[in-house]
C-alpha cells in the first residue's frame, strides 16, 4: 500500500477553496489526466458518487468514486476504486491566517501482482502526481 499526505497553503478563503474543491466537476481543471466526471446527480454530500475518467498510456480509465464522510468546509473522505486498484483520499481544510491549509492523505492499494511488487516502483511517481495537481490547484484557486 502507498500511503502520503501532503500539506498545500492557498491564498483564498477556506469557504470559498472548500466550495469549488468539492465541486467534482473542477477536477479536469486540476487533476492531471481526468478527461470528465460523470456526476450521479444531487447536492454534492456523505454518499454521493461520481465516475472520474482519465487516460493514462492512451486508453482511458474509470475510478468510481464515492463521498464516505463530507463536513461541509472542514473534512471530505472519499472512497475510490477503478479495476483492481483501491484509495481512500482524505481532505481537512483549516482557516490559515487569512488562507487556507489544505491536508490530504492518500492511500492507494494497486490490487492483485502490481500491488504487491509494484508499490515501491509506483509511491514515487504516485505522489510526485499528486503533488503536481496541488500546485494547480492552488495556482487557479489563487488566479481566480
Amino acid at each position: 500500500m502507498i500511503v502520503f499526505d501532503l500539506v498545500l497553503d492557498i491564498a483564498r478563503p477556506r469557504a470559498e477553496v472548500f466550495a469549488w474543491w468539492s465541486d467534482p466537476h473542477n477536477l479536469p481543471q486540476w487533476q492531471s489526466g481526468v478527461v470528465r466526471v460523470d456526476w450521479d446527480g444531487g447536492a454534492v454530500s456523505k454518499g454521493s458518487r461520481f465516475t472520474v475518467v482519465r487516460k493514462a498510456l492512451g486508453m482511458e480509465q474509470e475510478m468510481r468514486v464515492t463521498l464516505t464522510e463530507f463536513e461541509d468546509g472542514v473534512r471530505v473522505v472519499e472512497k475510490g476504486r477503478g479495476g483492481p486498484a483501491k484509495n481512500t483520499i482524505t481532505t481537512s481544510f483549516a482557516d490559515a491566517g487569512s488562507g487556507t491549509r489544505m491536508t490530504t492523505r492518500v492511500e492507494v492499494d494497486l490490487g492483485g501482482v502490481l500491488g504487491r511488487f509494484g508499490d515501491k516502483l509506483a509511491a514515487g511517481k504516485v505522489k510526485k502526481q499528486a503533488a503536481g495537481d496541488q500546485q494547480r490547484l492552488k495556482q487557479v484557486l489563487e488566479s481566480a
